[in-house]
C-alpha cells in the first residue's frame, strides 16, 4: 500500500488496526470508584430517610402519650374540684385513716391512666401513673412545714399567721399538684398541674 509519498506504508496490518480501530474498554460499565460512591449515596439517603420516618412515628406516638396524660390531669383536677373544699385533703391524701366515710373509703393520691406504661421504681417495680400530691406528711397538714413545691410555709387557714399544728381540719387554701409520670417511647415523661383548692364558704377569694 503506498503512502502519500507513493511509498509503501511502513506499519504492518497488525498496527494499523492497533491505531484504527477505537478503544472502547474504558468506556464500558462501572469502575471500582464510581460502584463505591453510589453505595454510599444509597446508604446515605436511606439512613436519612429511616432516620426521618423513625421521627415521624417517635413524635406521633409522644402527641399521643401527651394528650393522654393531660386529658386524664384535668379530668382529676375537675374530679377534685366537685368534692366539697373542706374534704379534699382527707379524700386525696396518702392517708386512708382520716377518710371522712370512713377509713378506706377515700380516692387516695395515686390512680392509673389508661394509655401510658408506668416508670419503674429502685427496685424494679412499676409506680402508679397519676399521683396527687398535697401538703403535709399523711394526714397531718401544718402550715409550717417547708415544701417549696407548694410554697410553703403559709398561711392555710386564713389566720394571717403560720402556725404549727395540724390545721387538716381547718383549712381554707389547699395547694396541690396532680402529675404523671410515664415510660414513653421517647423515655421517661413527666406532666403535672398545679392549682390551688379554695374553700369558698370561708370567703376567701383567689
Amino acid at each position: 500500500m503506498l503512502g502519500t509519498d507513493g511509498a509503501q506504508s511502513s506499519r504492518d496490518p497488525a498496527e494499523r488496526r492497533s491505531v484504527a480501530a477505537p478503544n472502547f474498554h474504558h468506556r464500558t460499565g462501572l469502575s471500582l470508584v464510581e460502584v463505591m460512591v453510589s453505595l454510599v449515596i444509597v446508604t446515605v439517603a436511606t439512613y436519612i430517610l429511616t432516620t426521618t420516618v423513625m421521627a415521624s412515628v417517635m413524635n406521633a406516638s409522644y402527641k399521643r402519650e401527651k394528650a393522654a396524660a393531660a386529658e386524664a390531669l384535668a379530668n382529676m383536677v375537675e374530679e377534685i374540684r366537685a368534692r366539697p373544699a373542706s374534704e379534699v385533703f382527707a379524700l386525696f391524701n396518702s392517708d386512708s385513716s382520716d377518710d371522712p366515710y370512713g377509713p378506706g373509703t377515700g380516692f387516695g393520691h395515686r390512680f392509673e391512666i389508661p394509655g401510658l406504661d408506668p416508670q419503674l421504681d429502685r427496685s424494679g417495680k412499676p409506680r402508679s401513673v397519676g399521683e396527687i400530691l398535697l401538703p403535709g406528711r399523711g394526714a397531718w397538714l401544718d402550715e409550717s412545714f417547708s415544701q417549696a413545691e407548694f410554697g410553703m410555709p403559709r398561711d392555710l387557714d386564713g389566720s394571717m399567721f403560720v402556725e404549727s399544728g395540724d390545721c387538716s381540719d381547718r383549712y381554707v387554701l389547699l395547694p396541690l399538684i396532680v402529675r404523671a409520670r410515664w415510660r414513653g417511647r421517647l423515655g421517661d415523661r413527666q406532666m403535672e398541674i398545679a392549682t390551688v383548692v379554695v374553700d369558698t364558704s370561708s370567703g376567701i377569694s383567689r
